[in-house]
């Protein structure tokens, strides 16, 4: 059955997990007993607030179930190191304890705020791994709102106010001559949220453990966050990206062999409906409201996840023509984009198609 399928029958994760990655091969979903040379051998587990898919082409290999159980472990020693739910997480500490705000983090934290940091800047802020008080002001923090209700317009004022008292977005990390790595955040209404990065890095990681361990073919996905690797017995990877506005329909088809990471976002994912206007966790912090580019669905495909994972999100809150620049100006990075208006873009060295060109052609 296909993915759409298999996530619908989640219903209490409905909420948490994008449906707009869609594989398209029937063959994915085979039991472990049924280990051989010549079929996708795939494992589901829930980690990072989703549904974690890792496939891998039958190796035949006895030990795949404990190599598997292995790149797993590794995703969750990401989730711990980034989750700022988890109180005993560096990122609960930071945004929790005054005392840390200044603070020396975990190498792997670095990493990804570096990283974060770098596409802030290269985006002209349209990303921001600082937005977590302005997420839990919204409610975006557990998923969608069950209530549904707008932010006080007071509490995003004062949000906005104190923000705008930091032109350099009020997060530093430094590195002193001895190699010493500290993580500065200014104010009190600096926070991070490393939800649209942290995930990319995981399956990065996920991916390096799964080479490590002598797999060399495999696809992980993480919600709309994923990183392919060889092949599918020769043949490429197949993988359906969801139209923004019917769950049910894939409005384009990307084909893989070899290494490249996709990530995907959209207004589909969590939202809410507020007098007929959607209201979605793609927050741009200059206006600290939903981002209204114009936007409907980004696909970005890199080298890395975590670029992708983040540069997706960066081109949403950008809109069209700015996205288009960004991605255009960044070496190794490609996109698809879908516009509310029906207008869309493709890069040219994107790996992939609209399905209804692929009818016509």
């Amino acid at each position: 059955m296909s993915g759409l399928t298999f996530f619908s029958k989640v219903p209490a994760l409905k909420k948490w997990i994008p449906l707009f990655l869609v594989l398209l091969f029937f063959s994915l979903w085979f039991p472990w007993n049924n280990r051989d040379s010549g079929s996708v051998h795939s494992s589901t587990q829930l980690a990072m607030g989703t549904l974690v898919t890792i496939s891998t082409w039958g190796t035949g290999d006895v030990d795949e179930g404990k190599k598997v159980a292995r790149i797993f472990e590794r995703i969750r020693q990401v989730e711990a190191i980034a989750s700022r739910q988890d109180a005993n997480s560096p990122v609960y500490r930071i945004n929790h304890s005054p005392q840390t705000k200044h603070v020396a983090p975990p190498e792997a934290l670095v990493t990804i705020i570096e990283k974060g940091l770098e596409i802030r800047q290269q985006s002209q802020g349209a990303f921001d791994p600082g937005l977590a008080s302005l997420l839990d002001l919204w409610g975006f923090t557990h998923g969608v709102p069950e209530k549904g209700a707008l932010p006080e317009q007071n509490d995003l004022s004062a949000w906005l106010e104190k923000r705008n008292q930091f032109p350099e977005y009020g997060i530093h990390l430094n590195k002193d001559p001895n190699g010493t790595v500290t993580l500065h955040l200014d104010g009190d209404v600096f926070a991070l949220d490393l939800g649209a990065i942290a995930k990319g890095y995981a399956l990065d990681q996920a991916m390096a453990t799964m080479k490590q361990s002598g797999i060399q073919d495999g696809l992980i996905i993480g919600g709309g966050d994923m990183i392919i690797a060889g092949s599918k017995g020769g043949k490429p990877w197949r993988i359906g990206i969801q139209h923004p506005r019917d769950r049910d329909k894939v409005m384009a088809q990307v084909e893989v062999m070899g290494d490249m990471a996709l990530a995907t976002s959209g207004d589909y994912e969590r939202f809410f409906m507020v007098n007929g206007e959607r209201q979605h966790h793609i927050l741009d912090s200059k206006t600290g409201k939903p981002s209204r580019s114009g936007l409907i669905s980004v696909s970005i495909q890199a080298k890395e996840a975590m670029v992708a994972d983040a540069l997706s999100t960066a081109v949403f809150v950008l809109g069209m023509e700015k996205g288009k620049a960004l991605i255009e100006q960044l070496d190794g990075v490609e996109g698809m984009l879908v516009q509310e208006n029906g207008e869309r873009w493709k890069s040219p060295q994107f790996k992939g198609q609209w399905l209804d060109e692929q009818k016509n052609d």
